[in-house]
């Protein structure tokens, strides 16, 4: 009796609406009174009040005496979602994920079993809490990678959530400003209920945005170094030497400016840039070697705070070295640069600004993610720096400028999904500022203004974009016009690896046929040795599921004893999220 009239306190609760959002209230209850099944897309702008329905959805179901499960693809985003809930619902509200401690974490899967918890909040695993008769799942950001796990057992929260609500006969709620091309062809087609959110909450204005050409900018660099005297000469005694542009943070005139005027102006800025570290890798100018990590194909990132070289793929750290290990020289010398290194860019370009950086590096120890999410909303913080963890369902009203310090780097992944996760990137980025009374202003600095992606983003509109990748897509076979499975072929002698893989597509290829299954492969995965294992990958497209499923059950019969004697591991991904 006290939880059903917790319950109906809670949806007794007034809350006001926008027009839009009513509406789709409206459109949702219905499946949670009747207990139907029934998936809804809800696409909504950056700031147009989705969290409010998630709310006002759950009192509905709490009130109909059903429980509620709440996805969200970042820790912090779940922290986030659990103070707006727990200051609605009170203890209602349990929120469990891999940053508690064990005994926390049972806490709250125990409170669920015994109905203490009716509101299940929490990253990808919680899909797996024992919530018991769910009247309504919501997967928020549902286009983010995040869900997708990719170690172990590979599973994709959002379409296992899907499933679950099938099972519960409770409505889902797909929530997203910039959709999955999955998702939105999925609407398209019927299969979920497409609801838009067109306008932010009061009618705010969406942030404008703003394209930088970094061409440009290095260009007009160049002309005014070579304008310069070289070694002191004054102009028209000798001829200048070359000119050497400096290896600096790219931070255009426009955006220094424009941090410059804002931090004047009292309004909080937010500076994206996906890389952490201080340098991308060391290099030596004597003999050329790069610093590589001896157990992965890869460079190892240089950090100041300790002067230390971290490979951010397996772990593996060291001191910085004074001298070259290959030559013994004095030539090691920084190349690119990190979080870290903007952080101290700004820091010297501003010295009065209070800055923070919200990267894994600095929000690694518990609690200090909180802190900083803390100071940026109580004003304790001008500029915020950070990697993509900054960049999702935030809503802090003083941020009035948002920046991207290099929009390419997403964009030249060898993924198929690049142009997609770049022009979300940047959308999500955009939707950071002007969530309050003052107007946004959004820059993005970057190499290729004219791609499609970076255009849409720049007019924040995705049907266009969607309508161009769509078509890309279809014209290659790709998503969501085709089924993906990618088999990574993984063993520790690199000769052995690539006869395994030879055979995984020998035997894959059996069954292909140019309208039905195609095999791509094999080839060395893009990054090819991580943890001192060799990897390699063979992709497989089809059209339908079936075929693709049996082809592949078939390979790991022929296959998979043959790998096993030789210590050979075979991962096999259906719906791969990440080609790397």
């Amino acid at each position: 009796a006290a939880r059903d009239a917790t319950a109906d306190s809670v949806a007794a609760t007034q809350f006001d609406l926008t027009d839009e959002q009513q509406v789709a209230l409206d459109a949702i209850s219905p499946a949670i009174e009747h207990r139907r099944y029934e998936a809804f897309l809800l696409w909504g702008v950056t700031a147009s009040g989705k969290t409010e329905i998630y709310l006002k959805l759950a009192a509905r179901a709490l009130a109909a005496g059903r429980n509620v499960l709440i996805l969200v693809p970042e820790i912090a985003l779940a922290d986030e979602i659990v103070r707006s809930f727990r200051a609605r619902f009170g203890s209602l509200v349990a929120v469990a994920h891999s940053a508690q401690s064990v005994s926390e974490r049972w806490a709250s899967w125990m409170a669920a079993i015994g109905g203490q918890a009716r509101v299940m909040i929490g990253p990808r695993s919680v899909i797996f809490a024992p919530i018991h008769d769910a009247g309504l799942i919501v997967v928020d950001e549902e286009h983010d990678a995040s869900y997708k796990n990719e170690e172990g057992i590979y599973y994709h929260a959002r379409d296992l959530a899907v499933v679950l609500a099938g099972f519960s006969k409770c409505p889902i709620v797909l929530g997203s400003a910039t959709p999955s091309s999955e998702s939105y062809a999925n609407a398209r087609r019927g299969r979920y209920r497409l609801i838009r959110l067109s306008r932010r909450v009061n009618d705010r204005a969406m942030a404008s945005v703003e394209v930088v050409d970094m061409r440009r900018e290095v260009a007009d660099a160049r002309k005014l170094a070579a304008a310069r005297p070289a070694n002191g000469a004054r102009p028209g005694q000798s001829k200048p030497q070359a000119v050497e542009v400096p290896d600096a943070v790219p931070l255009s005139t426009a955006l220094a400016a424009a941090l410059r005027e804002n931090l004047a102006s009292g309004g909080q800025s937010m500076v994206f840039l996906n890389r952490r570290g201080f340098h991308n890798f060391l290099q030596c100018h004597i003999c050329g070697n790069v610093i590589a990590c001896p157990n992965c194909s890869v460079s190892m990132t240089f950090h100041m705070r300790d002067r230390s070289l971290r490979c951010h793929y397996c772990g593996n750290h060291a001191a910085a070295p004074d001298t070259c290990p290959e030559c013994h020289g004095y030539g090691l010398k920084g190349q690119g640069f990190g979080t870290e290194r903007l952080t101290q860019a700004l820091a010297e370009m501003m010295p009065a600004a209070r800055i923070e950086r919200m990267d894994s590096d600095t929000s690694s120890l518990r609690g200090a993610r909180a802190r900083m999410l803390a100071e940026l909303r109580a004003g304790e913080i001008d500029i915020l720096v950070g990697t993509q963890m900054i960049t999702k369902g935030f809503d802090f009203p003083g941020v009035t400028l948002a920046a991207v310090v290099n929009a390419d780097m997403a964009l030249n992944m060898p993924d198929f999904r690049s142009a997609e996760r770049t022009f979300q990137l940047l959308t999500q980025v955009a939707g950071r500022a002007g969530r309050g009374e003052r107007a946004g202003r959004v820059i993005i600095q970057t190499y290729a203004p004219n791609h499609y992606s970076i255009r849409a983003a720049r007019d924040q509109d995705y049907a266009r974009f969607m309508r161009r990748e769509l078509q890309l897509r279809r014209d290659l076979m790709y998503p969501p016009f085709a089924r993906l499975a990618m088999v990574r072929i993984e063993g520790a002698e690199p000769r052995l690896v690539r006869r395994a893989a030879e055979a995984v597509a020998k035997s894959l290829a059996k069954g292909s046929t140019p309208d039905g299954i195609r095999v791509l492969g094999p080839s060395p995965a893009p990054i090819e040795r991580i943890k001192q294992r060799y990897r390699w990958q063979v992709m497989v497209k089809s059209r339908e599921l079936k075929p693709m499923r049996a082809a592949i059950a078939a390979m790991r019969a022929e296959v998979g004893p043959s790998a096993e004697r030789d210590g050979i591991y075979l991962a096999i991904d259906i719906d791969p999220v990440r080609m790397l």
